[in-house]
């Protein structure tokens, strides 16, 4: 875990703020708190996804904390975090692992967040959810590249 942490923490990051933090989400709290979030689902569907974040072995939590800054706007830090969420995904699978990104109702819902320890200011970036794959992974449609290339010359 300590080493996919630090390759995802090699991520770009403007003006050097670190503007993400890492919650490791183990077993016993993903039960609990998937526990306290069924009651707050939306509808029957918000709860069966809650599924997904019971699943895995581990998860990785990534909240964007970004900071005022006058030099270096949040929509950069927000993109930041993001791109620590690739870098788990690449880490993990370069290692051998299965990795997921997901991000579902809970990850936005104030109620929910706070559940998590997410605080004002703060966001979810995604849930890495990460272990040993059962099975290669599905592909799925792709889009269209030439429909999202343009040049200019």
């Amino acid at each position: 875990m300590a080493r996919i942490i630090s390759v995802a923490a090699r991520t770009p990051d403007h003006g050097k703020l670190a503007p993400w933090r890492f919650v490791i989400l183990g077993a016993a709290a993903k039960a609990r708190i998937a526990a306290e979030l069924e009651p707050m689902a939306p509808d029957p569907k918000g709860v069966a996804v809650l599924a997904k974040l019971r699943a895995s072995p581990v998860c990785v939590m990534v909240v964007a904390t970004p900071v005022e800054s006058q030099k270096i706007p949040q929509w950069e830090q927000e993109l930041s975090a993001g791109a620590v969420c690739m870098n788990l995904l690449h880490a993990a699978d370069a290692l051998g692992f299965g990795a997921n990104w997901i991000t579902d109702w809970y990850a936005y819902e104030p109620a929910a967040t706070a559940l998590f320890g997410v605080k004002a200011g703060e966001r979810i970036a995604g849930f890495i959810h990460l272990g040993t794959p059962a099975a290669p992974p599905l592909e799925r449609d792709r889009p269209d590249l030439s429909a999202l290339i343009s040049r200019l010359d």
